[in-house]
């Protein structure tokens, strides 16, 4: 029979001199339609914040989402949601779409409007072993359209798109990918690029 869940401290809070966190993402990651996701086939790591396998759907894929310049990703940031019971976590990634026609229209934009997805970003922090690099975001409640717009004007997307993805209530703080070492998980992060047999 199920108990009471605790979360207590369970780590000295220090800075870690030989492995100092550093901002930022790297500039490409990958955007799943999360019903393509097999959640019962997904297996964790050492902590329930580690994804070391996931498996996408047979004849499923995830597509590649890119932000070029100095500060990929800008606003992605994951807040603190309180709870009657429990607290819990919400997330927000905005995307850029520089572009603007009839296929991104219908291929690209329609879809983040009406979709839920899972998102994995690469972080410039890799972490010991690379075990920070890959974090997963939407896995649990999924992503979905928050705000969107088209600024002909804009100076940031040069009359393209800005789509910002919330996910709200997640259970968790974060969540990583990663499966042996950094050259395993970025196969297998590659691999999710090609549909599943």
């Amino acid at each position: 029979m199920a108990g009471i869940c605790e979360s207590l401290l369970k780590a000295d809070i220090i800075v870690d001199c030989d492995n100092i966190v550093t901002k930022g993402f790297e500039e490409d990651g990958i955007i799943i339609n999360r019903k393509h996701v097999d959640f019962a086939k997904t297996v964790f790591g050492d902590t329930k914040n580690v994804i070391k396998t996931l498996v996408l759907k047979k004849g499923m894929k995830g597509y590649s989402v890119a932000c070029p310049g100095s500060t990929p990703f800008t606003g992605t940031k994951t807040s603190l949601s309180k709870g009657t019971y429990k607290n819990k976590w919400d997330s927000e990634l905005p995307i850029v779409v520089l572009d603007n026609g009839p296929e991104v229209c219908e291929n690209v934009i329609e879809g983040l409007a009406n979709g839920s997805f899972v998102v994995i970003l690469k972080n410039k922090h890799k972490g010991v072993d690379g075990k920070s690099e890959y974090q997963v975001y939407g896995y649990y409640q999924g992503l979905s359209v928050e705000t969107g717009e088209n600024d002909k004007y804009s100076e940031d997307t040069d009359g393209g798109w800005l789509i910002t993805l919330k996910e709200t209530g997640s259970p968790k703080a974060a969540m990583f990918y990663f499966n042996t070492d950094a050259e395993t998980t970025g196969t297998q992060f590659e691999t999710l690029k090609t549909a599943a047999a």
